[in-house]
């Protein structure tokens, strides 16, 4: 019982550790990424989890890499954390919609549960 108490906060400050230096190590390899290659990401895990036929991939692919552009002054800029927020949920709410027009219903419908689940997970780990 003893050992427990002591491994148990050594093994609570690894765990953080790990987690905190994953989510910076993210954090850093989205920030050192063109637009070009967000978006490239972004069409190739839109494939995989919308099964996405090929006119789409072409379709999407344009779209994402619009987007990106868009938002990329948008996060680079010195604005607070909350203008930024406001234009890049405008942005996001502009490619939702031209995505509805992209996909089939049920895709539209799987990218908006992923997507809300994402947000999600997001919300939680702010906790």
């Amino acid at each position: 019982m003893l050992l427990k108490q002591k491994l148990l906060p050594i093994l609570i400050i690894a765990f953080l550790y790990m987690t905190f230096t994953n989510v910076s190590a993210q954090t850093k390899k989205l920030k050192d990424t063109t637009p070009e290659q967000h978006a490239k990401m972004q069409t190739e895990w839109m494939t995989t989890k919308l099964a996405l036929n090929t006119s789409q991939i072409q379709q999407v692919s344009a779209l994402n890499l619009q987007y990106a552009q868009k938002n990329e002054p948008i996060i680079q800029s010195n604005e607070g954390k909350l203008s930024k927020f406001k234009k890049l949920k405008a942005l996001q709410k502009e490619k939702s919609n031209a995505l509805s027009q992209i996909l089939d219903a049920g895709q539209y419908k799987k990218y908006q549960e992923i997507k809300d689940q994402m947000i999600q997970n997001l919300k939680e780990k702010r906790k």
